[in-house]
């Protein structure tokens, strides 16, 4: 069902090399001067680079629970949601 993940933040089994690079990995969409459309899984997006990581296998795992993020932002609205009591305050 869901690939097991090792403590380095790969998923077991898979490349962390996407099928496209960065640059060609988009193109531009038709309905909109802002909008990319991705060539992997077809989605419209505004934002390439966060587009990107969702189609690598790296992950970054939540230190308090099993939760793990393509991207690193993502885990850290997650630790200020989830896990607040847990984080060290200055």
């Amino acid at each position: 069902m869901f690939a097991e993940t090792t403590r380095v933040g790969f998923a077991a089994g898979a490349s962390s090399v996407p099928q496209y690079s960065y640059h060609s990995m988009f193109v531009a969409a038709t309905d909109s001067a802002a909008l990319w459309r991705c060539k992997s899984c077809g989605k419209e997006v505004s934002n390439r680079w966060h587009h990107f990581h969702s189609h690598t296998a790296q992950r970054s795992l939540c230190p308090y629970c099993p939760a793990t993020y393509s991207r690193i932002d993502t885990l850290r609205s997650h630790l200020r949601l989830k896990h607040a009591s847990l984080l060290l305050k200055h």
